[in-house]
């Protein structure tokens, strides 16, 4: 089986994901705890997975471990070149879900790297020679160093960048994101701007509304086409020439993440 990603817009191929069949707010601070509507939230699921499935994509269901956070599956690992780097996560209750890809890539005899410091796929925008890491409350900057060593020992040329950011908000993808090689949403959670402007042409800023409704949480297919949850980004998207389309995941992004959480890709071309 092959894996490969030099970056978040290359033409998608192959999806890892975990069906929300564990799925619960645990969070005692979330005002949307105890109130999902759970036929509504496997409605928004299937609809979301049905348009990867449309669009040509290969979806690979891992397997269920005893986590209500499973369903993002993005944090459990990352990949870089041909590379899986499996996560290691912070929080308790999610402290199991890598086994899910373990299993996976031992299966399908991925090469594969396990780390030893914390770091989560969310925090992690792959684009081309260099890796943005987020400094998030779950990553960690010996973590970018860890896996700066590796990529230097495998001849990898590809530059660990820390970014720091608001980190009330979760994860780095949810306050930034790539779109293609020269432009990317951002918003003004995201502290190291600087840094990033040296690798992108054109920063598209969204306002601090559409980051707390993870408008940068979406997904590119490739070709130009992007899947997001939130419709604002989607005209925007529009506007800069992208064939956006909107999907309804209100059920989901109540627990802190949408369509980028929910995806590991480990396949584009």
């Amino acid at each position: 089986m092959k894996i490969h990603l030099n970056n978040q817009y290359d033409k998608l191929i192959y999806y890892l994901m975990v069906y929300p069949c564990k799925y619960e707010i645990i969070d005692p601070g979330n005002p949307y705890k105890n109130k999902i509507n759970y036929h509504l939230m496997y409605s928004q699921y299937n609809n979301f997975v049905n348009l990867l499935i449309e669009s040509g994509i290969k979806v690979q269901f891992l397997d269920i471990m005893d986590s209500p956070s499973q369903v993002f599956s993005r944090d459990i690992g990352f990949v870089v070149k041909d590379i899986l780097f499996i996560s290691k996560l912070k929080s308790p209750e999610r402290i199991n879900e890598p086994n899910a890809l373990k299993i996976f890539a031992k299966k399908h005899n991925l090469k594969t790297y396990e780390m030893k410091n914390n770091i989560e796929g969310g925090d992690v925008i792959l684009h081309d020679e260099v890796m943005f890491v987020g400094m998030s409350r779950r990553s960690t900057r010996e973590a970018c160093d860890e896996v700066q060593e590796v990529l230097d020992k495998e001849n990898i040329d590809v530059k660990v960048l820390p970014i720091n950011f608001d980190n009330h908000k979760l994860h780095l993808d949810c306050v930034f994101n790539t779109i293609d090689r020269d432009n990317c949403i951002i918003s003004d959670y995201v502290y190291d701007v600087d840094i990033i402007k040296k690798y992108m042409k054109n920063l598209i800023r969204i306002d601090h509304e559409a980051a707390d409704k993870l408008g940068s949480n979406f997904v590119c297919l490739g070709d130009k086409r992007i899947l997001t949850s939130n419709e604002n980004v989607k005209n925007i998207l529009c506007e800069y020439g992208y064939n956006a389309i909107y999907s309804d995941y209100s059920e989901v992004i109540k627990a802190g993440g949408s369509f980028t959480c929910s995806t590991l890709p480990i396949l584009r071309i």
